[in-house]
């Protein structure tokens, strides 16, 4: 038990750790394969006026194949929010805000980005909706690098530093997928998505619920999206 962190949920655990489920080629190659498709869609895929069509892409492209992973069980990794969850929710939305504040101070003058262009232009409907869809994929989309990382690296480099080095690479290809919203900037990028992120990846490892970060990520974004909809005058359904 030393081998976990102190406050994780021990009554589960991160699929395919010791063969549970079984980690076989074909789910690698199916997961990787789910994992670049969500990885290349914004790069393809134009940002103004095909939100929902890029929010069905980006979730199902992940979820199909976690399905098959783990053979149509997805309560090892999706569960309704109980009271502690909830709690963490809570505590995890708190410290995504105040880390966001603190990154947000330090990248003074970085305002505005194509992202942020595009859905000025789109229904706040369409909007909202594609984000609830979206951030399904968006969280799957972190999560199947960061268990592939688990699976290959925990004999090696033990369960706790394979942990933190599939929180790091997760975090780091989500930045790196934002590249066609948010410009070249890695620094931007690294910050603010990667570090400023990195809040949600601990909240899932701390009660292996994915729907814990799924709901922090979601009502953050929603509450920067009304803000800035309700600041251009735009909150209008």
């Amino acid at each position: 038990m030393s081998e976990y962190f102190k406050y994780e949920n021990k009554d589960y655990d991160i699929p395919f750790l010791n063969g549970i489920p079984e980690l076989t080629t074909p789910k690698i190659i199916v997961l990787v394969i789910g994992f670049l498709i969500t990885f290349i869609t914004p790069f393809v895929v134009p940002l103004e006026g095909f939100h929902i069509q890029k929010a069905l892409i980006v979730c199902f492209a992940t979820l199909i194949p976690i399905i098959y992973a783990l053979k149509g069980n997805l309560s090892m990794i999706f569960r309704v929010p109980q009271v502690k969850d909830i709690k963490i929710i809570i505590l995890g939305l708190i410290g995504v805000m105040i880390l966001s504040a603190i990154i947000n101070f330090i990248l003074t003058g970085r305002i505005g980005n194509t992202a942020t262009d595009a859905a000025m232009k789109g229904s706040p409907t369409v909007l909202i909706i594609g984000l609830i869809i979206q951030l399904v994929g968006e969280e799957l989309f972190k999560f199947i690098p960061l268990i592939l990382v688990v699976a290959f690296t925990y004999k090696s480099l033990g369960r706790k530093n394979a942990i933190i080095a599939g929180i790091v690479i997760s975090q780091l290809l989500f930045a790196l997928a934002h590249i066609p919203a948010y410009g070249f900037d890695l620094k931007f990028l690294i910050l603010a998505l990667g570090v400023g992120g990195c809040i949600l990846p601990i909240t899932y490892i701390h009660t292996k619920n994915v729907a814990v970060p799924y709901f922090i990520h979601l009502i953050e974004d929603l509450i920067g999206l009304v803000v800035m909809l309700g600041t251009a005058g735009l909150l209008f359904f």
